[in-house]
């Protein structure tokens, strides 16, 4: 699950890019980015959502009522809504018996969420 803090990091973080050349090539990799995402990185980094939509590599999940009822509620608790996306994303992904984590370069956000992620810092 990409973030959005991590979504500007796609055009040259060194991390990021490597994550993407694995799920480029890596079938059981899926890199996921929810819609709400997406929008609030291009809102700082105009542009961003077409280049997240022309990468193969990285999937949207879109925002439906449950989600978006679930991202309302995290954000009452200080959570911006990119990043309650995220998170309940990784908790629900549509994809029965995957695990899914954050992948981030913000991992500070998610240490006391109960979510698991990968400090993409490291």
């Amino acid at each position: 699950m990409l973030d959005t803090p991590t979504l500007p990091a796609l055009s040259g973080d060194r991390q990021v890019s490597a994550l993407i050349h694995r799920a480029s090539f890596e079938p059981e990799t899926r890199l996921w980015a929810p819609i709400l995402s997406v929008l609030e990185a291009d809102a700082e980094y105009p542009g961003l959502a077409e280049h997240a939509g022309q990468l193969d590599a990285v999937h949207t999940l879109d925002l439906d009522y449950p989600t978006m009822l679930t991202v309302a509620r995290t954000r009452t608790g200080g959570v911006p809504a990119g990043n309650a996306a995220a998170i309940h994303a990784a908790r629900h992904l549509p994809h029965p018996g995957t695990d899914a984590l954050i992948a981030t370069v913000a991992p500070k956000a998610y240490e006391t969420r109960h979510v698991p992620y990968l400090d993409l810092n490291r």
